[in-house]
């Protein structure tokens, strides 16, 4: 028997302005979408991985969700983090470095946290 992990999934205001955040920032694009008169789903990701990050927009919703006093984020491996760092940092969305991890975390339209990480050789 196997797992093998598919996606992670966020809920989000805006489904446009998220997607323009994730492909300039991490050049994750649509890869599928699916919709309802309830919500609305899309899929993104890129070739580096398999995995996706599964986005949910629900129709009707304006407030943003409440995240509670957790971190939960999910982590993107980079070859180039300082060029990643300055891309993030004239988009304005970095929201910590952890340095003695060499390690940043960048946050999301909706409050998500990600995680940027080196390449480790």
């Amino acid at each position: 028997m196997f797992f093998r992990l598919e996606h992670n999934c966020i809920y989000v205001t805006d489904m446009e302005r998220t997607l323009a955040f994730y492909e300039k920032a991490l050049n994750l694009r649509e890869l599928r979408r699916k919709n309802s008169p309830e919500m609305e789903i899309v899929f993104i990701g890129n070739e580096e991985s398999s995995q996706q990050v599964e986005i949910i927009r629900e129709a009707g919703r304006t407030t943003p969700y409440d995240h509670g006093d957790n971190s939960v984020h999910f982590a993107l491996r980079t070859g180039d983090i300082e060029a990643a760092r300055t891309r993030h940092r004239e988009m304005g969305c970095i929201d910590h470095e952890v340095p003695e991890f060499g390690v940043y975390y960048i946050r999301d339209p909706d409050g998500y946290l990600v995680e940027i990480m080196p390449v480790r050789k």
